[in-house]
Formats: C-alpha cells, sequence, structure tokens
C-alpha cells in the first residue's frame, strides 16, 4: 500500500517554508535601494523599478516542480527548468524591456549607475529566489522523507 503522509508532510514543509522567500526577497531590495538617476525622473524611475509582477506565483510554482523534481530523483527536470529560465529571462530583459543607454536630460553617469543598481537589484532577487526555492524543495524532501516518520515516532 503507498502512503501519502510523507508527500503531504513533505508539501506542507514547502509550503510553510515557502512563506519565508518573499520576505527574503523584499529585505533583500531594500538593501539594494534603487535612487532615481534625477529628481525629476523619480516618480516615473519607481514606476519602472517596482514591483514583482508574477514572482510570487511562479514561486509557488518553482517550488513545487523542485520538490516532485527531487522526489523522484529526476536532476533533468531542474537543469531543464533552470536552462529554460535563464534563457527566459534573458530574453525578456534583451527583447522586451532593455533600458536605453541614455536618456535626454540625465546625466550620463547618473542614469549608468542607477541602472547599474536596477540590474544588481534585479540578479540578486533572482538568484535569491530561485537558490530559495531549490533549498525549499530540498527541504520538502527531507520532512516527507525523514521528519514524516520523526514526527509518527513521536505521536504514537
Amino acid at each position: 500500500m503507498v502512503s501519502f503522509g510523507p508527500v503531504i508532510f513533505g508539501l506542507l514543509t514547502v509550503f510553510f517554508v515557502g512563506l519565508c522567500v518573499g520576505p527574503l526577497v523584499k529585505l533583500v531590495q531594500r538593501s539594494m535601494p534603487l535612487l532615481p538617476p534625477s529628481e525629476a525622473t523619480k516618480e516615473k524611475w519607481t514606476a519602472l523599478t517596482e514591483g514583482n509582477e508574477g514572482g510570487w506565483i511562479l514561486g509557488n510554482i518553482e517550488r513545487l516542480l523542485f520538490f516532485g523534481a527531487f522526489w523522484v530523483d529526476a536532476p533533468t527536470v531542474t537543469a531543464a527548468w533552470l536552462a529554460f529560465k535563464v534563457a527566459s529571462k534573458w530574453n525578456a530583459w534583451s527583447n522586451v524591456i532593455s533600458v536605453p543607454k541614455t536618456l535626454s536630460g540625465i546625466d550620463e553617469l547618473d542614469f549608468l549607475i542607477a541602472r547599474r543598481r536596477w540590474g544588481s537589484q534585479l540578479l540578486t532577487t533572482f538568484l535569491v529566489g530561485t537558490l530559495s526555492n531549490i533549498v525549499i524543495g530540498l527541504l520538502g524532501v527531507g520532512g516527507g522523507r525523514y521528519g514524516y516518520d520523526f514526527l509518527r515516532s513521536l505521536l504514537c
């Protein structure tokens, strides 16, 4: 008979530990403030650089994917997802939302500093979020395979 207890316990581990990812990413963002290139662009710069459209949903699905791939020992799924994610991010930044090299009326060096900070923040939150999801997937598997039996031994 197949026992779903370990899988459910692992998924619960993924869910509850996953609640920490959003605050962690926000902490990273706060530690890397995005100052506008000029006071005149402050409102538009903030509108451009704030937000994480879809990140919460994608992060939850990604954690489930990692958990499932680790549970059934399918490293190809993990590698394929990471390759797809990098290619998608690269394509989106190269073709859709690339930032111009200059803006009229803005000092080029000030704009370069603002773009570098934004790029650093995006890269760091991307990597922190992805790495957190990988670790949480592994913790879910560990919780399901070992924590479930340990908890049962304590309660029964």
